[in-house]
């Protein structure tokens, strides 16, 4: 058995060829590679599964991703437990209601499995178990965070693939802290790829015993956030607004966002209020769905005697 040596292709696990030949013998990439100890699970000659599996992509599917058009990445930022994963599995559960977001309706997604085993935990659909929140993104070791995608057409036809991160708050509360910490590498591609930012503040946390704590978490955030940013929009996220905190806690926040991110837009969440969790991840996407105009090219005027400015004869003597 043969190996493709292509790096982004997964023929010999059953799946599609990255160069779409459907029989592997005529391509000359897999008469290449190298051998297997084991034969692999292959389909028949002229059929194969598609290129992705429906769990969170990685690096390699986005190679095959981006080309079809534009990709737009959204960075989650946020503390442990901030409810991240929920404004996620919520706008996802919207989408499926025939809902919009950011007037672009909901057009396929190459992550349904990992959709759906999200959102298994929010339906009703088992008497002995009620409806719950997702469960915590576990830390694990990966270095790179698992990315949910959802295709996007807006009203005049154009498409987006989008991305959504979802990753433990564990990453960023230690990449605030120590930005070249080694247990902060997924923290660090994140806000060096994002195309546009949420960064989510506890208000449950905020208003409770451990509302100190939790303000110096989303401060230190914000101010490492803020050296990184570059203008690319970025919403502060209230989530769990339902349980808001004190006005002077809220205060000390928007002084850090002001501080750090100036042009940073604020927005409220609860899923008491399930339109708001749409209004949260559009904060980020419609601005960075249509970036703004270039600015104007002025010509400047070098010298300002008549002479300067003659372009010659052009009618006839």
């Amino acid at each position: 058995m043969k190996r493709c040596s292509q790096d982004a292709c997964f023929a010999d696990d059953g799946e599609v060829c990255c160069l779409g030949t459907m029989d592997r013998a005529e391509c000359p990439y897999w008469s290449t590679g190298g051998s297997l100890s084991e034969a692999p699970i292959s389909p028949s000659p002229l059929s194969a599964r598609v290129s992705w599996s429906g769990c969170a992509l990685g690096l390699a599917d986005l190679a095959n991703l981006t080309p079809r058009g534009r990709t737009l990445l959204i960075g989650v930022l946020g503390a442990h437990d901030a409810g991240k994963t929920t404004l996620l599995t919520g706008n996802y559960l919207e989408l499926l209601r025939g809902l919009q977001i950011a007037d672009a309706r909901f057009a396929g997604s190459r992550t349904l499995q990992a959709w759906e085993s999200l959102a298994a935990w929010a339906r009703f659909d088992d008497a002995a178990r009620p409806p719950s929140f997702p469960p915590h993104t576990p830390r694990g070791t990966g270095r790179i965070p698992g990315l949910l995608h959802l295709a996007l057409r807006g009203p005049r036809g154009d498409f987006r693939d989008l991305l959504l991160t979802d990753a433990p708050g564990e990453w960023f509360t230690r990449w605030a802290v120590q930005e070249d910490a080694v247990d902060a590498d997924g923290a660090r591609w994140i806000v060096r790829h994002a195309d546009a930012f949420l960064v989510l503040a506890d208000c449950e946390r905020l208003a409770g015993p451990q509302r100190g704590p939790a303000r110096n978490a989303i401060r230190q955030i914000l101010e490492r956030l803020g050296n990184h940013v570059h203008g690319r929009p970025t919403a502060l996220v209230w989530s769990k607004a339902d349980k808001p905190p004190s006005d002077t806690i809220r205060d000390h926040v928007r002084v850090a966002l002001r501080q750090a991110i100036p042009h940073a837009t604020e927005v409220e969440c609860s899923i008491r209020q399930r339109q708001s969790l749409i209004y949260a991840l559009e904060a980020a996407l419609r601005p960075a769905w249509l970036p703004p105009p270039a600015r104007s090219l002025l010509e400047p005027v070098l010298h300002a005697e008549p002479f300067s400015a003659f372009r010659g004869f052009h009618g006839h003597s």
